[in-house]
């Protein structure tokens, strides 16, 4: 069976993936112009890659993946192998084909991992649909793990993927109790007010992410922006006070998933539960503007997990990182 790189999508190609999406596999079913974009469509800095094998007019499996220009890492991004056809080994031979043709002179390294940018959306499963734009890795569940490990793609980080339906969101009552306590001591979490509130940059900057300091300055700078929900700390009888933490911003998306850039208080002012208190009134707020239900993915290790959890939020899928190295 041949195998074969395509500049864009096929009937039998398209049909193939669709059949497979929201079922055996968690990808959202993309309309024909989603899945053309994201797959064939040019993106400065990246070089997609898609192969089909082809079995007369019928596609028998496909694989995709994507080359950061000037990196030594490259992305596998799907590979799938239409049930008749399993156990033939096609997926070894696809699976091959496209790491052959993801290396380049600087490739050290060929990833299934959060880090694409040609990550897909996802359905999480047992809900109407609700979705998560990024797909973090290897589904675990899934028999693709086994297959990837065969392939010499070894784990080197977990990703759990967190899921909230709002419908009956409330507040829980220690979170309540964490408030009342910061309260005395000069915090509450409120929305970012240029005219009252000040730090924001020096707040960034102690916490230490380049692209969560970018995100939340535009923010605050844009006119219109959806609003940032901020942590503060009052320390003069000004009416002034300083930003110690952030999450956010409040939007809803399309699909009605409650959206979050991100979640982190100043180090000088942790250990008070401010992080539980943000994230439980970003779900509050993100509630109120009709959002259905929040996603989102954080590793097995990090202690963030432990701000979500408070808030009511349970894991519902957990993805591997993989990587395998390029000798």
């Amino acid at each position: 069976m041949d195998i074969k790189r395509l500049n864009s999508g096929t009937d039998s190609v398209y049909q193939l993936f669709c059949e497979y999406a929201e079922g055996e596999q968690l990808y959202k079913r993309l309309t024909r112009d989603e899945f053309e974009n994201r797959f064939f469509a040019p993106e400065e800095g990246y070089e997609k890659v898609f192969l089909t094998a082809e079995n007369g007019a019928t596609a028998a499996g496909i694989a995709a993946g994507v080359i950061k220009l000037g990196g030594n890492v490259s992305y596998v991004t799907l590979i799938l192998v239409a049930r008749e056809y399993r156990r033939m080994g096609l997926g070894t031979a696809l699976i091959s084909a496209l790491e052959a043709a993801l290396k380049t002179p600087l490739t050290e390294k060929i990833e299934f991992s959060f880090y694409n940018p040609q990550s897909l959306p996802w359905i999480v499963p047992g809900t109407p649909r609700h979705d998560h734009p990024g797909y973090p890795g290897v589904d675990m569940i899934n028999t693709g793990y086994v297959f990837m490990k065969v392939m010499g793609y070894r784990d080197y980080a977990y990703q759990n993927s967190y899921y909230h339906k709002l419908e009956n969101y409330k507040m829980p009552a220690d979170i309540e109790m964490i408030e009342k306590e910061a309260a005395k001591l000069g915090y509450a979490v409120t929305y970012y007010d240029k005219n009252r509130h000040y730090g924001a940059e020096e707040c960034m900057d102690k916490i230490g992410s380049a692209g969560w300091k970018s995100t939340v300055l535009n923010n605050i700078a844009t006119e219109g922006a959806p609003p940032l929900l901020i942590a503060e700390h009052v320390e003069a009888d000004n009416g002034t006070a300083r930003m110690v933490g952030f999450t956010g911003p409040v939007y809803v998306q399309p699909s009605g998933r409650g959206y979050l850039a991100g979640i982190a208080v100043d180090p000088d002012h942790r250990g008070h539960g401010l992080g539980k208190l943000l994230f439980c009134k970003l779900c509050q707020a993100l509630k109120d503007e009709g959002a259905e239900f929040m996603t989102l993915f954080t590793g097995e290790t990090n202690k963030a997990r432990n701000i979500y959890e408070a808030a009511g939020m349970k894991v519902v899928r957990c993805f591997s990182c993989m990587r395998k190295e390029i000798k």
